[in-house]
Order: structure tokens, then C-alpha cells, then sequence
């Protein structure tokens, strides 16, 4: 290939039909080539938003124009070469920040793959956030069932005191008295018992099943109420049934109910706990490492769509390994905010996720934060080690 040919190769591989590719001369180099194809394109930009100058515009040009003549015919002199890079340079500064490049790189560019990125990151983030709000909502009611029957069952067993197996009562005339009508009373407390008991049990189901089964290992056997399994099970745990019957009628069979309901509830509590605590291990670890790092994600996100949209519609984009780097710093920002969320300034009155966000959005101002806590601890502990000094000094 010859050095005209190679000269009228842009940066973009792609030969310009109008120039000879049999031009060589000792101007014709492939610089000049280059520079050549690059003043075209800021030509065309700055007339085409009447950046020349008003006053003879053609003084701007008529060094690139005769240059390209001189280029087309194979004649470009020292004299030609010196008026192209005169009127190429003052062309430049009156395009400046625009360049031949970034010009180019707007006319190619695609924020494709960032807006592809963005709609998966927030697509994940709005199901995740309903996951997770699902995930508390449960884990919420069923902590709130287990303090409702705590207390509920103390009452139920204060309340089966009153009532003796043979319908009797116990104690003094006015206990005895006020526990005229504790069969009823008790009935009924067992009745709504057990239907909490049954409320407690399919919420803990679903904090199992939805939220915790991959890693709960609990032998459900044991909150299986049913005659079919209580042949396995210790008499502790020989619980067959949640539902009150309605048949019940005597006192002996109220007491009895009590028992099973109140047993019960201890099998359910123990399987809820574990639920409980499994799930605010696992969850709680999520919610305070990851979602800050995916937020801070989306924060970088954001920056980027706003500040490569601009760049484009002002031509100015060039491509940079910082676009990506960004968002690596970012994820390491909202990682370190969920680490260290304890050292962000106190007058932040704003969520972890929102903090991770504004980082994200704004790394470098976290990052200027972050030095000049460095620089402030340096001075104290140089302040600390010069009053040492001094104190030895005086003793």
C-alpha cells in the first residue's frame, strides 16, 4: 500500500474516494493525510452551527480548501502545507472542546448496551425490592403472632386453672363465683388461640417455603398435625390436630383441648423462631452489603445516561476506559458504604440505600470525603505525637 493510500486512511480504517491514492509528494504525508480528513469534518461542524467567523469566514477556510485541491491534484507545496495547518489550528480553537474525533464518535455511538444494562439492573432491583418487602411483611406478621400467643397462652393456662376435671370449682366463695362461667370463657379463648395458631402456622410456612427453603433445614414432621404421623413422634410433640371441634362440651374436654392447643403453639413457636432468625441472618446480610453496592450501581448508571447524553448532543464524547471503570468504582463505593455505613457523617438523615445511591451517582465526592478523613486523622495523630513530645520534654 502506498503512503497516499495509507494518508487517506481515516482513524476509522476507511479510505476517502476523492483523494488519489497515487498522490505522494513530500508533503503527502500520512499525518497530513489524517489532518486533512479531520478539518474537513470540523469544517462541516462549524458551519453548520455558524461558528466562522462573521467577519471574511473565508480567511478560515481558504487555507483547508486549498489544501484539498492541492491534495487532489498530487501539487501540495510547503506554502500550501503551512496556510492548512494555520487555518487548521485556528479552526480547532473555534470548535474547541469539539474535535474531529468526537465527532466521529458521535456519529457512531450507541448507548445500547448501557441502556440494556440499566433495564436489567432496574428490572432486578423492583423485584427484588417486592421480594424483599414481601420477605419483612411475612417475617413482621409472624414475629407479631408469636408475641400475640406468648401472651395469649399465659392467659389460657391462668384461665384453665379455674376449671377442674369434674366441672367444679376451686378456691373461695367469689372465686368460685367468677368461675361459674369459665367453661365458656375458656372455650372461646381456645377457639381464637387455635385459629392464631393456625394463622402462625401458615405464615411460618411461607417464610419457609418462599423466602428460606434453599438453606432451612427443619423437620417439618414435628408442626405436622395430623393421626397419620403420631405414632412417630415423642409425647411431647403428639399433637394431631389445630382445628377446636365443635363438639366439645364438658370441662375434661375443654382441659384437654387447652393442652393440645397450648402444645401446640410451643412446636409452632420453635419452628417460627428458627424461621425468624434464619431469615434475619440471611436477609439482613443482603440488605446491608449488596443492596447498597446494586443501588450504588444505579447511581452510576444514572450519572452515566446524564453526562454521555450530553456529551453527545454537544459532540464532545470521546470513548474512555473510565465509562467503565466508573462503575466498578461505584460497586466498590456502595460495598464500602455497607461495610462502613457507621462512619458517614451523622447529619446524613438519609436511608443506607439512598446514601449508596447518591455515591454511586457521585463517587468522586465520596472518594474526596474519604481523603480528606485520612488527612484529618493524619493531623490528629501528628497533633497527639507532638503533645507527647512536649510533655516528655517537660518532665
Amino acid at each position: 500500500m502506498s503512503d497516499g493510500t495509507r494518508a487517506a486512511t481515516g482513524c476509522e480504517g476507511r479510505t476517502d474516494p476523492s483523494i488519489d491514492r497515487h498522490n505522494v509528494g513530500p508533503f503527502t504525508t500520512p499525518e497530513f493525510g489524517k489532518a486533512l480528513s479531520d478539518a474537513d469534518i470540523l469544517l462541516g461542524y462549524a458551519a453548520s452551527r455558524g461558528q466562522l467567523p462573521a467577519s471574511r469566514p473565508g480567511d478560515a477556510v481558504e487555507g483547508i480548501v486549498l489544501a484539498r485541491q492541492a491534495w487532489q491534484t498530487g501539487e501540495v507545496t510547503a506554502k500550501t502545507a503551512i496556510g492548512f495547518w494555520i487555518d487548521y489550528a485556528n479552526l480547532a480553537k473555534l470548535t474547541k472542546p469539539v474535535t474531529a474525533a468526537s465527532v466521529r464518535a458521535c456519529r457512531t455511538v450507541s448507548l445500547l448496551s448501557e441502556k440494556i444494562g440499566a433495564l436489567i439492573l432496574v428490572s432486578f432491583i423492583i423485584l427484588f425490592s417486592i421480594f424483599l418487602f414481601m420477605n419483612n411483611q411475612t417475617a413482621a406478621d409472624t414475629q407479631e403472632l408469636i408475641e400475640q400467643q406468648n401472651a395469649a397462652a399465659l392467659k389460657l393456662w391462668d384461665s384453665l386453672q379455674l376449671i377442674k376435671p369434674d366441672g367444679s370449682t376451686i378456691g373461695t366463695p367469689h372465686v368460685a363465683q367468677s368461675a361459674a362461667g369459665a367453661p365458656g370463657r375458656v372455650f372461646q379463648d381456645t377457639v381464637e388461640f387455635s385459629r392464631r395458631n393456625q394463622l402462625l402456622l401458615q405464615s411460618a410456612i411461607k417464610l419457609h417455603y418462599w423466602f428460606n427453603y434453599l438453606w432451612a433445614n427443619y423437620q417439618v414432621s414435628r408442626v405436622t398435625f395430623n393421626k397419620k404421623d403420631i405414632e412417630n413422634k415423642d409425647d411431647s410433640e403428639k399433637v394431631d390436630h389445630l382445628l377446636v371441634s365443635p363438639e366439645i362440651s364438658t370441662p375434661d374436654e375443654i382441659v384437654k383441648e387447652v393442652i393440645n392447643q397450648i402444645k401446640a403453639y410451643q412446636l409452632l413457636r420453635d419452628y417460627a423462631l428458627y424461621l425468624s432468625k434464619m431469615d434475619s441472618i440471611i436477609y439482613g446480610g443482603i440488605t446491608t452489603y449488596l443492596l447498597p453496592t446494586i443501588y450504588a450501581l444505579l447511581g452510576a448508571y444514572l450519572y452515566g445516561f446524564r453526562l454521555y447524553s450530553r456529551l453527545i448532543r454537544q459532540s464532545t464524547y470521546l470513548p474512555s476506559a473510565a465509562r467503565s471503570a466508573r462503575f466498578y468504582i461505584a460497586a466498590i463505593a456502595g460495598l464500602v458504604v455497607g461495610l462502613f455505613g457507621s462512619l458517614l457523617p451523622k447529619s446524613l438523615a438519609l436511608p443506607q440505600l439512598a446514601i449508596a445511591f447518591l455515591v454511586g451517582y457521585a463517587v468522586e465526592a465520596f472518594f474526596s470525603w474519604l481523603d480528606h478523613l485520612i488527612t484529618k486523622l493524619k493531623s490528629e495523630k501528628s497533633a497527639s505525637k507532638a503533645q507527647v513530645q512536649e510533655e516528655a520534654a517537660g518532665d
